[in-house]
């Protein structure tokens, strides 16, 4: 590891430095809903219960995500405590490697200034921060990916079979964090470029079956909890049916069930939703990762190999990029997976342009910076109207990167994500924190733990990860309006607004405590504009009652 530190500058250093903070920063910051609120909430259930091979959510059973993020999240609460950085931490440390991994692979396909380059560029996409802030499964199944894959280019070049067994240990986490997609986007980019490079000795090596057996065995234990609760109990009825099967569900209905059209799950977005997606995901290198796209495609069918040392990377994307767009059901952070094949693509690009080429990219990026300049001053003008300093330093610093941007000593990739660090620490530390205060249920459990209040809480008509999560009680009671007699008065209930107006005919609030709630992922620019913003909130309060005489 300190070989590796040893081949960055001291620039480069400093940045790294910098992106970690946010990063760190991100791990404290509130859990969103709607996936990782419940995500968090089965990882907390899953420590209570100690049950660990059979998953519930809410006391109900579980079928739908595999077991990997529950178990490293339950066993960091265990360690950590029930909170946001226990929950986050294992996919930020799995993060983590997976940028060692890039920075391998490229070393062994180009050279180490390529490696250097997209291990920035993947550390400063979009979607990496976003993954060490809204910790969903895929932030696992991209780290997953990457490192066998690199795991496996080790074992062809120094034929050592740790690299094969570690390979197939993390080919099983990726089939662990989102099912068999995990195994597909190890096997498609190597098996290609293994044909690509005709190396019929390692295509048809007997150490596959080996490889194989371990991923088999890693899955055993997952493999029996879905057995045990699921097919053993073809009574159940889950999500609406009755005789599912653990086994087929997570082998095949959940992931291949999405392109048959078995999988009834179907969003309706068309097949080129993530082409439109990918442009904030990988935001600022969207446009690089195109031109680096066209170049390696020009040199394949030019049949100039020289230029292709591998086709890991421009398979790995497309492969996966179309088979996923195949899917009936799309989401936004379904491609994150094919991201570290787009960084290592983008870096053999830049290594090839000349310093004109440079020249014009840097516009583009002073465009880019531009941007970045105009939200941030939008930001306390329109958005959220209040005196923050660290908006005022950021400006400041936005300001002097953009007039100073020719006399900076820093070259390449270094020179323009500058822009991007000076985005992400406005976001991490201003954003994300505020937008997060719109979460009425988080606030409230929070408020409620904060003020020890939690051993008498009750739902009223309502069900709420995020609210079992922050009150750390995985089983809060929903009542009924109708219930609430029966429930002693000095306790707790949280309460939509509109049963609020129904309550209060019968009961006498004595304490009541309103929190603001909207949907933060689904954000809209009446929101966003502060003068609009209370057209488009619901609350929900916190109060304690009597009965009217």
């Amino acid at each position: 590891m300190r070989k590796i530190f040893k081949q960055f500058s001291k620039i480069e250093l400093s940045l790294f430095i910098t992106i970690l903070v946010i990063y760190i920063n991100n791990l404290f910051i509130d859990i969103m809903k709607i996936d990782a609120a419940q995500y968090a909430s089965i990882a907390f259930e899953m420590l209570t219960n100690k049950s660990y091979l059979q998953v519930t959510d809410m006391q109900a059973d579980y079928l739908d995500k595999p077991p990997l993020l529950f178990w490293i999240s339950s066993a960091s609460m265990g360690l950590f405590g029930v909170c946001n950085f226990a929950y986050k931490i294992g996919t930020f440390l799995m993060l983590l490697i997976s940028l060692l991994a890039i920075f391998k692979l490229s070393v062994r396909y180009y050279n180490q200034e390529i490696a250097k380059s997209a291990t920035l560029i993947f550390a400063t996409c979009q979607a990496f921060f976003q993954m060490t802030n809204d910790v969903r499964t895929d932030g696992l199944l991209t780290s997953s990916v990457i490192i066998s894959i690199w795991l496996l280019v080790e074992y062809f070049f120094t034929n050592k079979i740790k690299y094969l067994l570690f390979g197939a240990v993390f080919t099983a986490f990726a089939m662990m964090s989102k099912g068999p997609i995990g195994i597909i986007a190890v096997l498609i980019p190597i098996g290609l470029q293994l044909l690509y490079k005709k190396d019929w000795k390692q295509i048809f090596n007997i150490n596959w079956i080996v490889f194989l057996m371990v991923v088999a065995l890693l899955l055993l234990p997952m493999s029996y909890g879905l057995y045990h609760q699921f097919d053993l109990h073809p009574d159940k009825i889950i999500n609406g049916k009755q005789n599912q099967s653990g086994l087929y569900f997570y082998y095949w209905l959940q992931s291949f069930g999405r392109i048959t059209g078995e999988n009834i799950w179907d969003n309706g977005l068309p097949w080129h939703f993530f082409i439109g997606s990918i442009s904030w995901d990988f935001f600022p290198w969207i446009l690089v990762l195109y031109a680096g796209l066209f170049l390696k495609v020009k040199n394949i069918i030019l049949k100039k190999t020289e230029n292709i040392p591998e086709i890991i990377t421009l398979s790995g994307f497309l492969v996966l990029f179309i088979l996923l767009s195949l899917s009936k059901y799309k989401l936004p952070h379904y491609i994150f997976v094919t991201l570290p094949f787009a960084s290592i693509i983008c870096a053999s690009y830049f290594d090839k342009i000349t310093t004109i080429q440079f020249k014009v990219w840097n516009k583009i990026y002073l465009v880019f910076g531009c941007l970045v300049l105009v939200i941030l001053c939008v930001y306390p003008l329109l958005f959220f109207k209040e005196l923050n300093f660290v908006i005022l330093f950021l400006i400041i610093l936005q300001l002097f990167l953009l007039y100073f941007r020719n006399t900076i000593k820093m070259h390449g990739t270094l020179k323009l994500i500058s822009y991007v660090i000076v985005l992400n620490i406005f976001l991490s530390f201003i954003f994300y924190p505020k937008l997060l205060s719109f979460q009425a249920d988080s606030m409230a459990g929070k408020w409620l733990t904060n003020n020890n209040a939690t051993s008498s809480v009750y739902l009223i008509g309502e069900k709420s990860h995020a609210f079992n999560f922050y009150t750390k009680n995985t089983k809060n009671q929903t009542i009924s309006i109708d219930e609430v007699d029966n429930v002693k008065k000095s306790s707790w209930f949280y309460i939509s607004e509109e049963k609020l107006q129904l309550l209060s005919q019968k009961y006498e609030i004595v304490k009541k405590i309103k929190f603001s709630d909207y949907p933060i992922t689904r954000l809209k620019l009446s929101f966003l504009l502060e003068e609009k913003r209370p057209e488009t909130l619901n609350y929900y309060y916190l109060i304690q009652l009597k009965k009217r005489i």
